[in-house]
């Protein structure tokens, strides 16, 4: 019995100490120049010899300022990065694309160069949407066929679901946000108040090592063939003023210790879309499994999957080729 006390004792007190400290820890984030980004883009873009425009369209939607980058004529194409993705991430394949396409690269709200936004009390099936239709009703997008990645996947589904109408084809390219439950151990503390502050402060300030680690556990199969450009880029994208901030909103609206949360999933939405869909997801994309995506794709009347070798989360980033050519594909065929 006593050894029962002495032990409850040191665990109680383990728990004070620890919520001691994440209570005394600094609840600042590490930012940067907004500059460093423009610039850093830039940089990133001139080395790949793109010369989007950078545009910025007030809406009526949850943001008043959405940034974004237009390139190419013909039929519209809107991209939607994921959750602490940014529009120039999506750089490999945005000439590719815009050679038969009128190409829209849009910055999610509290991303990139688009206006700051609290994730805390939102209605994500409700934002996603609203954030879509302001967008395409401010540059003046009747209908649009949408490649939306992981979050952007999910505010895409959400849109698709509410207006149907205005999409022409839906591509969700890596595993969409709420296809599951299940998401990887570490993004489940990421969404728990109080131990996120703890993970920001083990972490550390954003840095190429730090970024460099995160990509090869989460994001890409191989980090080798990405430029320093890049790096430099994703580094100056997190330092974004309010970016940080309002990623880690986003994370503790819809994550917790059991996963994704029940109401953000996305399967009833998908089954009942009318529209074509296709799925174009890397073989080590740790996020879902590959039987999870082949059964949600066996429930819905129009759609289909490609498994792109050798890529993870971003398989743009893997294989740029092969997706720029599915997503072209996809774009064009009746």
């Amino acid at each position: 019995m006593k050894i029962i006390k002495i032990s409850l004792i040191v665990v109680v007190s383990f728990i004070a100490i620890v919520a001691i400290w994440i209570g005394t820890i600094d609840n600042t984030f590490a930012e940067g120049e907004t500059s460093d980004y423009i610039n850093s883009s830039e940089k990133l873009f001139a080395e790949h010899y793109l010369a989007p425009e950078s545009k910025v369209v007030e809406t009526d939607g949850p943001v008043k300022k959405v940034h974004y980058y237009e390139m190419g004529s013909g039929k519209p194409l809107i991209l939607i990065h994921g959750g602490g993705g940014y529009a120039s991430q999506w750089y490999t394949i945005m000439q590719d694309l815009a050679d038969t396409a009128h190409l829209f690269v849009v910055d999610r709200p509290g991303c990139g160069l688009t206006d700051y936004y609290d994730y805390e009390n939102a209605d994500l099936g409700d934002h996603g949407a609203e954030f879509i239709r302001s967008f395409m009703d401010a540059t003046e997008l009747e209908s649009a066929t949408i490649v939306g990645h992981s979050m952007g996947g999910l505010f895409s589904v959400n849109f698709a679901n509410k207006y149907e109408e205005r999409i022409d084809k839906l591509i969700l390219i890596g595993h969409p946000a709420g296809g599951t439950k299940d998401i990887p151990p570490m993004m489940r503390l990421m969404g728990v108040k109080g131990i996120n502050k703890g993970m920001r402060k083990m972490i550390g300030p954003p840095s190429v090592k730090g970024t460099k680690e995160f990509h090869s556990m989460m994001l890409v199969a191989d980090t080798a063939h990405l430029p320093p450009s890049y790096w430099e880029n994703d580094v100056n994208a997190q330092r974004i003023p309010g970016t940080a901030k309002s990623f880690n909103s986003l994370l503790e609206n819809c994550v917790g210790f059991g996963g994704f949360t029940e109401n953000q999933l996305i399967h009833d939405k998908l089954t009942t879309l009318s529209i074509p869909v296709h799925f174009i997801i890397g073989d080590q994309d740790i996020w879902d499994t590959m039987e999870n995506a082949k059964t949600l794709v066996a429930s819905m009347p129009q759609a289909k999957l490609t498994e792109v070798e050798n890529a993870s989360h971003l398989p743009w980033l893997d294989n740029p080729s092969i997706c720029a050519q599915l997503i072209t594909e996809t774009l064009h065929n009746n």
